[in-house]
């Protein structure tokens, strides 16, 4: 028996070290759960480890059930998933998961203890990351940009050690360069904070009738008139219904580190023309637009009087004022952008599916999954371009799928705006009364590597509409980094048809200066 004080002052030769591999790669799996018989969770760290110390349990026989999100788990007697080892003190033992998702879960971006076990054990990590950053225990939502020389990573509402609530007017921090980082083991980051060694500082201000969370999207790297660089973005001020009060524009203030409201906006019931989610930089023919949306449906021109003025915002439909359909000479759907037109929505382009005005083919983001033709509903993720593939690519999370927001799927088109006819699922956040979300994923088009066959995206592992009550204890409303090889011979998806539009990559595909 290990009596209680030993435990308190354990080395790392008195723990029973698990590590569980990706059976492809070789590399240690993150969150992969191990439990045993008296229903004991643990999880592993983002290098695959588990520090095993259990008192009663220790040098004996003891048997874990193993399973994770996308992985297969081994098969044990009588129907089991586990395996059984000797808990020896000092020793470790190794097990290879095969992998059931295309994309492969490298490591925990945020949060408390990302390689805690790893260190418990006397190991060193893949690198230096704090055991607590910043103060921050959970992150939700990513945007990322490159702006004055740096790479920033901004994150909506964000828990912290010491109290239950933490901040709600969004947090952020720096990092290097993309050329200057290795995303296969991390990204170091230097969070701005209140005081020293104090929690994340709350980086939006907005005048407001009544206390809101803050959220900031729809991030625009501009240039002013004296062509020095700004930052703008779109705040909303969100009810706990999730509906929004109030929305506006953003500016960021360089002196101080914050984004400080530049206008308001109205509301989404009266109008959809505004920033949002994960702008990508697109040329039209020789001048530049960001486009918005999962997939866009609205862009303005990449300038800094367009970006603040709602009244050059384009809307992307194929209806006419009237509501009916506009054709070409053909009897073709014709969509087209223009400046002050209405968006069409999901809802819109399934409502007239469903009453045989619009066949799937010819929507712009009625997607289908590629083995099944069954529809699929877009929810939240981004669009980049693909210089591998040479095509737009779309990511993003399902709405009401095997986990409801926990399902990840890949489609690509030839241009932003679509068609983007069919997907196909690359990630999985279901298991057996275990579902979880991975909400608001966004791929990383500045941390592709090798040309853009290999890519990364994020995203919020969070148990909150999942239905699943128990959350994974360090892992929960935090973000997971994956990659994906779009070279993978099990990513099947057709040559995409033509694009709705010439729209092509921007060359400036990233700020003067940044190399």
């Amino acid at each position: 028996m290990i009596a209680p004080s030993v435990i308190h002052s354990a080395e790392p030769d008195d723990y029973f070290a698990i590590r569980i591999v990706d059976a492809a790669t070789g590399r240690g799996i993150p969150l992969v759960e191990l439990r045993t018989t008296d229903q004991n969770r643990h999880f592993t760290d983002s290098n695959g480890y588990v520090a095993f110390l259990e008192p009663g349990l220790m040098d004996q026989l003891v048997w874990f059930d193993v399973g994770s999100w996308g992985y297969e788990s081994p098969a044990g007697p009588f129907g089991t998933t586990g395996i059984a080892w000797n808990t020896t003190p000092g020793t470790e033992a190794l097990l290879e998961l095969p992998r059931k998702n295309l994309a492969e879960r490298l490591y925990r971006q945020t949060g408390v203890g990302i390689y805690r076990d790893t260190v418990l054990l006397g190991k060193t990590p893949p690198w230096q990351v704090p055991l607590v950053n910043a103060q921050v225990t959970g992150c939700d939502s990513v945007q990322t940009v490159i702006y004055r020389d740096r790479m920033r990573w901004f994150w909506q509402d964000t828990n912290q050690v010491k109290f239950p609530l933490g901040s709600f007017s969004m947090t952020g921090a720096t990092s290097p360069l993309p050329h200057e980082l290795n995303a296969d083991i991390g990204v170091p980051l230097e969070y701005f904070v209140r005081e020293p060694n104090g929690f994340a500082k709350e980086m939006a201000r907005v005048e407001q009738d009544a206390k809101h969370p803050i959220w900031v999207d729809g991030l625009m790297v501009v240039r002013d008139e004296q062509q020095q660089e700004r930052l703008v973005a779109r705040y909303v001020a969100a009810r706990h219904d999730f509906s929004v009060a109030q929305m506006g524009l953003m500016i960021y203030d360089d002196s101080e580190e914050v984004f400080l409201e530049h206008s308001r906006l109205p509301l989404p019931t009266e109008s959809r023309l505004f920033p949002r989610d994960h702008p990508v930089r697109v040329s039209v023919d020789g001048t530049d637009h960001f486009y918005f949306g999962t997939p866009p449906t609205v862009r303005v021109p990449a300038d800094m009087e367009s970006t603040l003025s709602p009244s050059r915002y384009q809307g992307l439909s194929c209806l006419a004022e009237d509501g009916t359909i506009r054709r070409d000479e053909t009897g073709g759907i014709r969509f087209t952008w223009r400046q002050g037109q209405q968006p069409i929505t999901s809802d819109q382009i399934e409502g007239l599916i469903r009453e045989g005005q619009l066949l799937p083919e010819e929507a712009p983001f009625a997607l289908r999954e590629v083995q099944t033709n069954k529809p699929v509903r877009v929810g939240n993720g981004s669009v980049a371009w693909n210089p591998f593939l040479k095509q737009w690519t779309l990511l993003f999370c399902e709405q009401g799928g095997d986990s409801f927001l926990g399902e990840v799927w890949f489609a690509v088109a030839n241009a932003p705006e679509g068609p983007w006819v069919v997907c196909q699922k690359i990630a999985t956040h279901a298991r057996p009364g275990q579902n979880m979300d991975f909400y608001n994923p966004m791929q990383h088009p500045e941390l592709l590597r090798e040309d853009g066959r290999v890519i990364y995206f994020e995203g919020t592992f969070v148990n909150t509409f999942s239905g699943t009550t128990v959350a994974v204890p360090r892992y929960n409303y935090n973000q997971l980094m994956y990659r994906l090889d779009v070279s993978d011979e099990r990513l099947q998806l057709p040559r995409p048809p033509s694009g709705l539009s010439n729209a092509r990559p921007s060359n400036i595909t990233t700020p003067v200066g940044v190399r």
